[in-house]
């Protein structure tokens, strides 16, 4: 059985524009799901749009790094987003000398971060 992703976008417009994010979301994960290019980021952009309105700022900066990941020249507005998210990061719970090269720290010991 064939997805018309066309209907699912429209569902998910009329969900974003009466406030529906979570459910928005919802269907935007769905149609990202097995799509490692996100529809050449589109859809990324939809899903860190989502979390941004639902006020969950590191997801959003996440989820917009995502799409530039797939389409940078498009993505622009998914650039901008991410340089205006860039202040949420995890300094609060981890400070940077502890997880960054060039930050001394005897207190923490470094090691390498998984291998892919």
């Amino acid at each position: 059985m064939r997805v018309d992703f066309n209907v699912l976008e429209q569902r998910a417009r009329e969900l974003v524009e009466s406030s529906r994010w979570k459910e928005a979301m919802r269907i935007y994960l769905f149609m990202a799901d097995g799509d490692p290019s996100l529809d050449a980021g589109y859809l990324g952009e939809k899903i860190a749009e989502c979390y941004e309105a639902l006020g969950d700022p590191h997801s959003a900066r996440y989820w917009y790094g995502r799409a530039v990941e797939e389409n940078p020249e498009v993505r622009t507005k998914s650039v901008a987003a991410r340089k205006r998210l860039s202040g949420f990061g995890i300094d609060d719970l981890v400070p940077k000398r502890a997880f960054l090269d060039g930050y001394p720290s005897a207190a923490v010991e470094k090691r390498e971060g998984p291998s892919i």
